[in-house]
């Protein structure tokens, strides 16, 4: 809207034409209309009323037209409005001309002609109207085939000037505070270049976003007070504004305001259009020199030649002069790159905008910082900001002085350098990981072999503590072990159990927890633990692993967030071993132990004794002990006997035993020898110790002592079974992790060749599948057990799924659809896995498997040569393979694996003549 302006007193001068003469009462029934405001002038009063302060509101011309040059020359820059009181109509050219009414018509018919005039109502005026509409919308087809802004503002200044006949026109466009002239008539070179956009009229639309129209300059308050005429100002696209100026003041009506404001509509359109073109133009560009960019990411080999990339490739392909990007921890951001070295080397946590993208994962663009509620600027100047986050703990920025330069745009384009970033840190993450992971695992495989070995537990713990600083890297560790009713340290990464700990009860802090518990705990912070009382304050992070029910070993730092989930698995894995072995030296030290009470005991004839005669080679007992009877249940009734016939357990081989042993003693040897003999508490091992009454010649009697051995003899049997789950175990890790190391190995040489980054979702899965089967692995060896819960799986699903992690080659794969069987998933996928690799490997070139629906379960076979037929046992057996570079391990795993599920699995012949294994499930 236009400012409002007092309006002039109304008056109306009437000149009379040469030869021409005012009707009769025409002044003064036009004094009645107009409330006395009337004048008859001649030529030379009129250009005098003209010139005044306060010209006159209309004039009136009586008689023909047109009039002398020089009252053509003063109407013709007149506001006041022109009407012809004549006989003929005026010629069309009159332009200063507004309104006719012939000399027959009265003098209310004059002045109802005068009112049209003054608003623009007359048939003159609105047929000049539409002229100049006709002709506007005939410029704006020039408009808008303008091909550049520079070329539409020159177009459109053109068009006001000859179309809607401005007298000085501008556009000017808002830059910095700023209204700045981009184009501007040739006789308006008296305009200022740069006025601050509070300081004009065309600043106030752009500010308001509305059409401001003033009558008067000089009554308004701008950056020159000398200024004297009339404009309007319409803004248009988001940032420019069209004046149209003129000296003197009232220069413009009505009409002129609204053909000014549709000229600056298609201006607009125009002007928006080709920012858009040009937007499209830079975003095409920018995307190209992007993607020609991504590879030297892509091929970043350390995190800091990354973000050093980052900062080079926002400078010179998104033209962002100023950028850094920060790395976050729990105290403060770090720089790592920019090209600005101005900018602090640290910001602490909590800053600005850095801090919000960081914790909360947003982006964020910023006209100015000064005026947000949460961003802020490090010296307080204000400027314009991006803020990405990305790779997790990192955050770019880009920085300037000019508030309001950073668009959407600029917001995206940085969102996809980062994202280039993110996936090119995660690869050197990965890679980095794997090299890790691989060599943890070769240095735990070379470290549990060492606890195997170890004699005795102090050898046992001290192998476990180096095994924790120099495999898993672990500055500062703990072994606890319960005794009584409490868990005492033995030894720590110093070799002694001294730094502040000791003797806890079992339930007390973490270590309690994990050993009533069996769970592992990782702690971030111990002032988030109500359970945490480190020995020493400085201690911030730990985890906390059981070993078996046997202790609690932890590791600790001095700085939170210092392990990951990794190292807890890693320590879980050491630490099933430990706990193994620790039960194994135990059981070997009770064992020796044991011994020496038995030799002790020996001579004191403590156990079941008896004396013997030899009679006709038979041992005939002469005289027993109390204990033999306590043992075996005979008195008396037995002397006379042969012993064999008593306490001989009946079956072939251990009559035999028996005969070799009375022979030998005939012979005159001792025998110490483990047998089993029938009691009155049924078969039990005992030690016999057998001593003639004379070495080395024929003898007719000696002493036989029996000592119970029964629960030696299963521990002994229960610890055979333990260290061929233990040797079973390691095997397990070394032939399970190895091929999804490979597939990693080999995707990221892939990703290194192509710069492919959708392979690291393989190099991902891999990694996955390594960490799912050292989990399960510890499971195994926590629970001794190798599946977990089962549900109704889709054989199909895992089927493919294991075929997809084998290198398959050539091979091809076919499986029964609608199959489904009660299993552990990862367990059923680790079965077809080491099947398939079955396959390839012993199936010659590219052999076709088959998975299929059998009556009682499911069957794997293939095309290949299939086994022998002595062989079929023999296959899963550990160790056994039929090429000589096999393991011998992966058929052994599929029999495991079927009998924890309760399956059975035969080898056998398939229809091809290939290898073919039936699975009975009871699913059938």
């Amino acid at each position: 809207m236009a400012d409002p302006v007092a309006e002039p007193s109304i008056a109306v001068v009437v000149v009379t034409a040469t030869d021409a003469t005012v009707p009769d009462g025409l002044l003064d029934s036009l004094g009645r209309a107009f409330d006395g405001g009337v004048e008859a002038v001649d030529a030379a009063g009129l250009v005098e009323r003209l010139d005044d302060d306060r010209p006159p509101d209309a004039v009136v011309l009586v008689g023909d037209l047109p009039p002398s040059a020089e009252v053509a020359e003063v109407l013709s820059t007149t506001r006041a409005s022109v009407v012809a009181y004549a006989e003929r109509a005026p010629d069309p050219d009159l332009q200063y001309v507004d309104g006719h009414v012939s000399r027959a018509a009265d003098a209310d018919r004059l002045a109802v002609e005068i009112d049209r005039a003054r608003t623009g109502e007359t048939r003159r005026q609105l047929r000049a109207a539409r002229r100049r509409m006709t002709e506007l919308h005939a410029g704006t087809a020039d408009i808008a085939a303008a091909e550049g802004v520079s070329e539409l503002f020159d177009r459109t200044i053109e068009v006001a000037r000859r179309v809607l006949e401005f007298d000085h026109c501008a556009i000017a466009v808002h830059e910095d505070g700023e209204m700045v002239v981009r184009a501007r008539s040739e006789n308006a070179d008296w305009l200022r270049t740069r006025v601050d956009v509070e300081e004009s009229v065309g600043g106030r639309a752009f500010t308001r976003g509305e059409t401001v129209h003033v009558d008067d300059i000089s009554t308004r308050d701008i950056y020159d007070p000398d200024a004297t005429g009339s404009g309007i100002s319409v803004p248009f696209g988001s940032d420019a504004v069209f004046q149209a100026i003129s000296r003197t003041p009232y220069a413009f009506d009505e009409t002129d305001r609204e053909l000014a404001e549709l000229l600056a509509t298609h201006v607009g359109q125009a002007y928006e259009r080709l920012r858009a073109q040009a937007n499209l133009m830079r975003r095409e560009r920018v995307m190209t020199e992007l993607h020609e960019a991504a590879p030297r990411l892509v091929d970043a080999d350390s995190e800091d030649e990354l973000y050093e990339l980052v900062v080079e490739i926002a400078e010179r392909v998104l033209a962002f002069d100023r950028s850094c990007v920060y790395t976050a921890d729990s105290e403060r951001f770090t720089i790592r790159a920019t090209t600005d070295d101005s900018l602090p080397k640290e910001l602490s946590r909590g800053f600005g905008a850095m801090e919000v993208s960081h914790v909360e994962d947003r982006s964020f663009v910023f006209d100015d910082v000064s005026d947000h509620e949460f961003a802020e600027s490090h010296d307080g100047t204000a400027r314009g900001l991006i803020s990405v986050p990305f790779a997790a703990d990192a955050v770019f920025q880009a920085v300037t002085e000019h508030v309001g330069a950073f668009d959407d745009g600029d917001l995206e384009f940085a969102e996809l350098l980062t994202s280039y970033a993110t996936a090119t840190r995660e690869r050197i993450r990965s890679e980095r990981a794997l090299r890790n992971a691989r060599r943890v695992t070769e240095q735990l495989h070379e470290a549990t072999a060492d606890l195997a070995a170890a004699d005795d537990e102090r050898t046992l713990i001290e192998r476990a503590i180096r095994a924790s600083e120099e495999v898993l890297e672990f500055d500062k560790s703990t072994i606890t072990l319960r005794e009584g009713d409490k868990l005492v340290p033995k030894a720590d990464s110093t070799g002694s159990p001294h730094d502040g700990s000791r003797p806890m009860e079992l339930d007390e802090g973490i270590a309690g927890r994990t050993f009533q518990t069996g769970e592992s705990v990782l702690v971030s912070d111990v002032a988030d633990d109500d359970d945490a009382a480190p020995a020493r304050s400085e201690y911030r992070s730990g985890l906390s692993v059981p070993i078996g029910d046997l202790g609690v070993f932890q590791a600790v730092a001095t700085v939170p967030d210092s392990f990951t989930r990794d190292d807890l698995n890693h320590a879980e894995l050491l630490m099933s071993h430990v706990a193994v072995s620790l039960q194994r030296v135990r059981a070997q030290a009770d064992l020796r132990a044991e011994h020496d009470r038995l030799s002790a005991l020996f001579e004191n004839i403590p156990d079941a004794a008896l004396s013997f005669e030899l009679v006709d080679g038979e041992p005939v007992v002469r005289e027993i002990n109390s204990a033999f009877a306590d043992t075996f249940g005979y008195g008396d009734e037995v002397v006379g006997e042969s012993i064999d016939d008593f306490i001989v357990p009946e079956g072939e081989e251990a009559e035999i035993r028996a005969a070799e042993f009375n022979e030998r003693l005939h012979a005159g040897e001792s025998l110490r020898s483990e047998c089993r003999r029938a009691t009155a508490d049924g078969l039990r091992d005992f030690l016999m110790y057998v001593v003639p009454l004379e070495l080395g010649s024929e003898n007719v009697g000696g002493y036989a002592i029996y000592s119970d051995i029964t629960e030696r003899k299963e521990r002994e049997r229960a610890l055979r079974r333990q260290n061929e789950r233990l040797d079973e175990f390691a095997s397990v890790v070394s032939h399970d992790l190895r091929n999804p190391l490979s597939v990693a190995e080999g995707y990221l040489e892939l990703v290194r060749e192509t710069g492919e980054l959708e392979h690291l979702d393989t190099v991902s899965d891999a990694v996955e599948r390594m960490r799912a089967l050292v989990d399960d692995l510890l499971r195994l060896a926590r629970e001794g057990r190798v599946v977990g819960d089962t549900e109704s799986v889709d054989v199909s699903v895992v089927a493919r799924a294991a075929w997809g992690i084998v290198e398959t080659g050539d091979a091809t794969l076919a499986v029964d659809d609608d199959l489904a069987v009660e299993a552990d998933g990862d367990r059923l996928r680790e079965l077809f896995e080491n099947l398939f690799r079955n396959s390839i490997e012993h199936g010659g070139d590219a052999p076709a498997v088959r998975v299929e629906a059998t009556p009682t379960g499911f069957a794997v076979a293939d095309d290949g040569p299939g086994i022998p037929a002595d062989s079929r046992e023999e296959v899963f057996e550990v160790g056994v393979s039929t090429i000589d570079d096999g393991t011998g391990f992966g058929l052994a795993i599929v029999r495991r694996i079927a009998e924890a599920h309760g399956w059975s699995v035969t080898a056998t012949t398939g229809e091809d003549g290939g290898a073919r294994f039936e699975f009975v499930t009871g699913d059938g």
